[in-house]
């Protein structure tokens, strides 16, 4: 056989396994019409990442494995390569259907029955998204097999900071491993109320390794290499149902079963994760908008990006005075006037009327919502979904027909199509409903503080099966860039160095922490304020802090440049104002009167951030005055103008 056919044979042939099912409820009521690989993350269905990634990192054949929904993912890999897109050029897809499997385990079982696997292969859980070269590590564990013939699998981790929006508590790991990257020990941490770090210290690990290392800011990508006797495995051991499973299995069964795990941390540009909640489904949304993922983007020429880091389908209409924060809005989706969505994904073929508000939540296919109806914190619409006019609807899942569930009740209907979906079968007990609509779709990333993914107790494993970490406030990327701007402005003001100097600085610091632009301009603010609590007290410390405004005018006119630019400044000033109790009390009035006269806030964003101030309180007290003010200046200058007409 001559080398160009040699070359060819199947058994050079790159494969890879991914499972399109996740076996779990995360994504009820949507997913029970949709299945996840078909979810639209911005507005790109969730596979064409997956298989793009497949192909430009090197593999030729996916067996993409489905349980749910077979029809309309055969459907779509049809169309696609009737379409002839990208990755259907270069790798094969062959489809493989088993509605008996109900595990990820299973899954692996019914395929090693098949024996269609050869070699060494890459292993996808659903949701996978990422821009990885896998032939490095492909080549990698052949290396680590000829050294270690019992070598089964590379775990695939990337480095995260903790308490950053993309480290899903379910994801993040603790791992020992070696000079050579063996793992010795693997445990997925979870947030509990213990709030303690857990890390078994066995005596072998470190009589055995010159030198072990512990890391626990890692991210599980749901990526794995896996040599030729992973699916064997799984066919030896029923007990092995998910990834986890396996891992544990092989780790206190090191000796009896012969193999031995491996990991490999991505570093710099390289990413890797998986959708496997609303949180993480949200929080790559933002990423791939940011390109982090970069080669692997959006769709370009079907959206369109507008301000306020939103992004809508060239098929769909907004109405006048609509806004958009933060939101992905689908194909052919209908927006009547004066509607505020915020933090919100919109999937295709939803209708809109006017005034509604939604904020932090999920709107399925061909859903309807009716004229002045509000869906907030972390709701979820079912397909087809119809919410009536001015109807209220906070963090709750909601399907178009009533539940078949035991637990259904009367009082669920919220709608002709519209019912809850509850949890509880006691109706004066409703914690455990809010207990499922977090775990389903927590949807607060943007949050200042980080949350824990659940309220309760009741919702942890057993503390000898689950590992917890102590929780002081996380060193974030954010967090360590805000206390670098404040050291930076503090020695500036004290040295009254130039502020373009400073500028650069900040600039430097952004880019080294990959902060947003908007983060930017929030947390440059709230330095400037930080600081001027420590300015000395008295009868000076007005003209002392107009002196200090003065000096930081330059970075004021470098960062607050437009209307979102004023939203942050204001949040900036809202928080301190807050976090502070020992303010005086006409600070700020004194510091919104400076930066109204100077042209940095204008009054309609500031008559907007008032609005949204809760009344009785301190700080909606002691900005009435200036707002009143502002007020009746627009109303004569609007009637001034009317006259002249």
């Amino acid at each position: 056989m001559s080398k160009l056919k040699q070359s060819v044979t199947k058994e050079n042939v790159v494969q890879a396994i991914l499972v399109a099912d996740t076996f779990e409820d995360e994504f009820v009521p949507i997913s029970n019409n949709l299945p996840l690989c078909l979810f639209p993350v911005v507005n790109k269905p969730l596979i064409d990442y997956t298989l793009e990634f497949l192909s430009l990192g090197g593999v030729e054949e996916v067996f993409l494995f489905c349980c749910n929904h077979v029809n309309e993912v055969k459907s779509y890999i049809r169309k696609c390569i009737d379409e002839a897109v990208g990755w259907t050029l270069t790798m094969k897809v062959q489809i493989i259907v088993s509605e008996s499997c109900r595990s990820f385990g299973d899954c692996l079982r019914d395929l090693d029955a098949k024996g269609l696997i050869r070699g060494d292969f890459v292993l996808l859980e659903p949701g996978v998204i990422s821009n990885i070269n896998l032939l490095p590590l492909l080549k990698k564990h052949s290396e680590i097999l000829q050294n270690d013939k019992g070598a089964a699998i590379t775990l695939v981790f990337q480095e995260s900071a903790l308490g950053h929006r993309s480290l899903c508590p379910q994801d993040e790991s603790l791992v020992a491993y070696n000079n050579k990257n063996r793992v010795l020990f693997h445990k997925k941490i979870q947030k509990s109320r213990d709030k303690k770090a857990v890390f078994p210290i066995f005596q072998e690990i470190f009589l055995e390794n010159s030198s072990v290392s512990i890391q626990h800011n890692l991210r599980d990508t749901h990526i794995a290499i896996c040599s030729s006797s992973v699916l064997p495995l799984f066919s030896d051991n029923f007990d092995f149902q998910t990834k986890d499973d396996f891992i544990k299995g092989l780790l206190i069964n090191e000796e009896i079963l012969g193999s031995t795990i491996y990991c490999h941390i991505l570093k710099g540009s390289d990413y890797g994760s998986a959708i496997n909640n609303w949180r993480m489904y949200q929080a790559i949304s933002l990423e791939l908008k940011n390109k982090w993922v970069y080669p692997i983007v959006p769709p370009t020429k079907r959206n369109r990006v507008i301000p306020e880091d939103s992004i809508y389908s060239l098929s769909s209409v907004m109405g006048l005075n609509s806004t958009m924060y933060r939101s992905v809005i689908g194909s052919n989706v209908t927006i009547g006037e004066g509607v505020k969505i915020q933090d919100a994904f919109i999937f295709d073929n939803v209708h809109i009327e006017d005034d509604v508000d939604i904020s932090l939540s999920v709107i399925g296919p061909g859903c309807v919502i009716k004229k002045g109806a509000k869906i907030t914190v972390g709701s979820i619409l079912g397909q087809g979904v119809i919410i009536d006019e001015n109807v209220f609807v906070e963090n709750t899942l909601v399907q178009n027909r009533p539940s078949e569930d035991v637990l259904a009740q009367p009082e669920d209907k919220i709608g002709e199509f519209a019912y809850r979906l509850r949890a509880c079968e006691d109706e004066e007990d409703l914690n455990v409903d809010r207990i499922l609509a977090q775990k389903f779709s927590r949807l607060h990333i943007h949050d200042e503080s980080y949350e824990c993914e659940y309220d309760s107790e009741n919702e942890l494993s057993d503390s000898s099966e689950e590992l917890s970490h102590t929780y002081s406030p996380p060193p974030d990327d954010t967090k360590l860039f805000f206390t670098e701007v404040i050291d930076s402005l503090t020695r500036g003001y004290e040295d009254k160095l130039p502020c373009d100097n400073l500028i650069l600085e900040v600039n430097s610091s952004r880019y080294a922490y990959n902060v947003t632009l908007r983060e930017v301009n929030y947390n440059v603010i709230k330095a400037i304020l930080i600081i001027s609590q420590k300015l000395p007290s008295g009868t000076q410390y007005f003209s002392v802090m107009t002196q200090m405004l003065c000096y930081f005018s330059p970075l004021l006119k470098n960062y607050i440049k437009n209307e979102a630019a004023m939203v942050d400044c204001l949040q900036a000033v809202e928080d301190v104002a807050i976090s502070e109790s020992d303010l005086k009390d006409k600070w700020i009035i004194f510091l919104l009167k400076y930066l109204y006269e100077k042209d940095f806030l204008n009054e309609e964003s500031i008559l907007k951030w008032f609005a949204t101030l809760k009344e009785h309180t301190k700080l909606h007290t002691q900005v009435k005055p200036f707002a009143s003010w502002l007020q009746e200046a627009e109303e004569e200058d609007s009637s001034e103008e009317d006259e002249s007409e």
